[in-house]
């Protein structure tokens, strides 16, 4: 049986019985500038199982072009072998911003094909959004034309790509793509302007710049104005409102990425940090403000009385009288009047804005955050006692901004485990797909 038999058959074990009789044999024709890698041949054919091995053994075959420019993730894409294409980009998903003939990446790719069937568009839809949680920097990949992934949604007429592509960069905090201009200047609002599209120019009017200009000098109103559709413009456009969708149990996977958050998600989805790396720092960082303010709430500046005092004014009976100032109990802090106020109001907000953020960011945490949240309690509770017995009850103004203080940073934390169960409630309503090798290609932010 030779190489390509065995790639027909989508058989492992023939594989590597061949392999054992030439351990170069998956080099043979790989080695020019262009070649037809045997991942290539087992990605078009779309042999999942060869295909996730050869990337294995292989993994350099996975970015080479052939002489058609292609890619073996291109290949599968082009015979709608998408079965294959989630099994490859689990194996990198940079694999997603390989740029193939024009410079068409794996996701500008899903962004313009639209299917020949209903069933066929969903699994398009689909992997479009795999592809942008498992790569979120592939959106900033252009083609030749300087193209982003929604320039080519909205040229190929993919409306329902679009929508996807939209929700997500309003998602992720990236709506400045919908500013990027192609190679003759145009932005997306162009683009729907000149083709006619209302739906996407009601969507586009709200976040992009209605007000650049190609390179022709035009702005999305003056074609409208040059090219009249009887629809709504820019202009009307921008002053009409959007109206709340509210999802259902059935909806997949891109139609879930494809609509607009209602008010109550984009609540819950405040609290949560989506960056990992930005997430850690965050911790980090907070639990040292959290430290350094309770050790400062121990350690006052001037210290503690060490001696009880009922009279105003008490003088030692050495040379050196010192005025011990008013009534006070051993063990208060020195500190008095608007000082005590200003440093126990200071160092109460860093303190609890400190434990506040550390319960937003144990938000991801799920079966863990329930004890994150009472160990945060008891700590803030600890504060809040440790604060109380040290200032004098004659200071009410700083005894009065520590409780209220402490009452909110309890109110938060006890509203923040709220929004986790809603927000798990939120996803369960929605289950990703599992790529071939039964692992998940991608998951929610946050």
């Amino acid at each position: 049986m030779t190489l390509q038999e065995a790639i027909a058959a989508d058989d492992v074990n023939e594989l590597y019985s061949l392999i054992e009789q030439d351990e170069n044999l998956l080099d043979h024709g790989s080695k020019g500038p262009f070649p037809d890698t045997p991942l290539h041949d087992a990605a078009d054919k779309g042999k999942t199982t060869m295909a996730m091995e050869i990337a294995t053994l292989k993994p350099s075959f996975a970015q080479k072009l052939n002489r058609g420019g292609h890619s073996p993730i291109h290949l599968a894409l082009q015979k709608k072998h998408y079965h294959t294409v989630r099994a490859l980009m689990t194996l990198d998903p940079k694999l997603i911003r390989v740029r193939g003939r024009g410079g068409i990446t794996p996701l500008h790719f899903v962004a313009r094909e639209i299917g020949d069937n209903e069933q066929d568009n969903v699994e398009l839809l689909e992997l479009l959004v795999k592809f942008l949680y498992a790569c979120k920097s592939s959106i900033e990949d252009l083609t030749n034309q300087c193209e982003t992934a929604v320039h080519v949604s909205i040229k190929a007429g993919n409306i329902e790509a679009f929508k996807v592509l939209f929700e997500w960069l309003k998602q992720v905090h990236l709506t400045e793509v919908l500013d990027w201009k192609d190679q003759d200047g145009d932005t997306v609002l162009h683009i729907a302007e000149s083709k006619k599209q209302p739906e996407i120019i009601k969507l586009l009017s709200q976040y992009a710049d209605v007000n650049a200009k190609n390179f022709l000098g035009k702005t999305a109103l003056e074609i409208s104005e040059v090219n009249p559709s009887g629809s709504p413009d820019v202009a009307d456009s921008r002053h009409e409102g959007r109206r709340e969708r509210r999802y259902t149990p059935t909806l997949s996977l891109s139609q879930f990425s494809g609509r607009e958050p209602t008010d109550s998600e984009k609540s819950a989805n405040t609290f949560s940090v989506q960056d990992k790396s930005n997430r850690d720092i965050i911790v980090v960082v907070s639990t040292l403000i959290a430290a350094a303010t309770y050790q400062a709430a121990l350690t006052p500046p001037g210290g503690y009385w060490q001696d009880s005092s009922s009279n105003s004014t008490v003088v030692t009976a050495n040379s050196s009288s010192v005025a011990l100032g008013k009534p006070h109990q051993a063990g208060d802090i020195i500190m008095s009047g608007s000082r005590l106020f200003i440093y126990t109001f200071c160092n109460s907000v860093a303190f609890f804005a400190s434990i506040a953020t550390i319960s937003a960011t144990a938000l991801h945490l799920k079966a863990c955050t329930f004890m994150v949240y009472f160990c945060l309690a008891i700590l803030c509770t600890a504060y809040y006692i440790s604060m109380t017995i040290q200032i004098p009850e004659t200071d009410e103004a700083a005894r009065f901004s520590v409780s209220l203080l402490f009452s909110l940073s309890l109110f938060a934390m006890s509203c923040l485990p709220i929004c986790t169960v809603y927000k798990r409630a939120m996803r369960t309503l929605v289950r990703p797909r599992v790529d071939a090798t039964r692992r998940h290609s991608a998951t929610f932010p946050g």
